[in-house]
């Protein structure tokens, strides 16, 4: 035993600064059990750990009600405390199939509500303790059959002009990294989707229940703190996992239960190739960092990743803010022609290509901003053009081949 002592601790945090962006608006749906402080189906915009803890959410309701709301929650805070959560919690029976799919009143009511605010969010269990999975190709599923659900509703978002990226855990991993569904692969690509699978093996060790949890929370938070073309596994430490006063990521592992130093780098390769999100350390580098920012859909497509995504929504967002006032305005045409003024068609080309200039000062895209709307357009019978805007975007350094060798300065002569 040590010598007696006092301990002192110094808190951050306290004085509530923050420096939050739009980008850093994230949702989360999970299940919990109601408090006199919170009603399930309700929505929550949450700013810190003290407005958590206001819902009557602490350690020992977790342990009370074997569930990982409050450790999932919290999460989102030691990662990012400049987050902001709009969190909706649902009762234990509904699954995440059904959180996702845009006929039920869960993640849909939230994005609606939202109204276009939310940049990212997850969806996660919190069974209870009668819940078995039934695992098929590799995993619970739930998780394969939300990842299917949430592209439908993603697609619905895209038609009322609501972009977000979706997280979906990926519970219970088992069998072979062979064997498991590739997500590269899906006949139905699901661009908007992301399935993560990596877990902090303290927590799925801590009761038998959370042997099949993956850590969807600890990813979106970095995410949401990344800038929108920057990988959130960038290994720096702004992207280290680990934290080991909160202890939190000491030790990664997957949410078979397992550390992933049970798994060969082989299988951790196939797991990557195959479109899965998980943690590992990095050689070189102390700590804990994602493996990559995989979506599910081809390698092959623009969308691969999801800083691809994120910068591309950004980007509409934008561009469409830029043009939105033109919708129903006057457009004057040629007198001869009866095409599109070439003035009024240098003004729109204009107005939608400033509209990207504080994605370039910020350094989110390449630069080569260009718009193009093509004047022979008969807007005169149609009421309607077309605007094309491209531009360069960021791009992202996976592999690095470092080449180092001797010298004979002798040779030279």
């Amino acid at each position: 035993m040590s010598r007696a002592k006092l301990k002192v601790t110094k808190l951050n945090g306290g004085l509530g600064r923050r420096t939050p962006s739009a980008d850093m608006v994230t949702g989360s749906v999970m299940n919990a059990v109601a408090t006199s402080s919170m009603t399930l189906g309700t929505i929550y915009t949450l700013k810190s750990i003290t407005e958590v803890e206001a819902l009557g959410l602490s350690e020992e309701y977790d342990e009370t009600n074997k569930v990982l709301v409050y450790e999932r929650l919290r999460r989102f805070f030691v990662h990012n405390p400049s987050i902001t959560v709009c969190f909706m919690p649902v009762p234990q029976t509904v699954t995440l199939t059904q959180m996702v799919d845009k006929d039920n009143n869960y993640l849909t009511k939230l994005l609606r509500e939202k109204a276009g605010e939310i940049v990212q969010v997850c969806v996660s269990r919190n069974p209870d303790e009668d819940y078995t999975p039934t695992i098929e190709t590799g995993l619970d599923k739930d998780s394969i059959d939300a990842v299917y659900k949430a592209q439908s509703l993603s697609d619905l978002e895209w038609e009322k002009d609501r972009y977000t990226e979706i997280y979906i855990e990926g519970r219970s991993f088992s069998g072979t990294t062979a064997a498991v569904l590739n997500l590269r692969t899906l006949a139905n690509e699901c661009p908007d989707i992301s399935l993560i699978i990596g877990a902090d093996n303290a927590v799925s060790t801590k009761d038998p229940l959370y042997k099949g949890y993956a850590a969807v929370e600890d990813y979106t938070a970095m995410v949401s703190k990344a800038a929108v073309s920057q990988n959130a596994g960038e290994n720096i430490d702004d992207f280290n996992l680990t934290n080991v006063d909160e202890g939190i990521f000491i030790v990664p592992g997957l949410s078979s239960g397992n550390k992933i130093s049970d798994y060969s780098e082989t299988d951790l390769d196939t797991l990557d190739e195959k479109g899965y999100i998980f943690f590992t350390s990095v050689s070189g580098t102390a700590g804990i960092f994602i493996n990559d920012t995989h979506t599910a859909a081809k390698i092959t497509s623009d969308y691969a990743y999801g800083e691809n995504n994120r910068t591309i929504k950004k980007a509409i967002k934008l561009a469409k803010a830029a043009l939105a006032p033109r919708v129903k305005g006057r457009l004057y045409v040629d007198e001869t022609s009866g095409f599109m003024a070439p003035e009024t068609v240098k003004d729109l080309e204009t107005e939608t290509k400033v509209s990207l200039d504080p994605m370039l000062a910020s350094g989110d895209i390449s630069g080569g901003v260009d718009c193009y709307i093509n004047p022979e357009q008969n807007i005169l019978a149609t009421s309607e053009f077309e605007v094309l805007l491209t531009f360069i975007p960021v791009a992202i350094g996976r592999k690095i081949t470092l080449k180092v060798g001797f010298t004979n300065p002798l040779n030279n002569n």
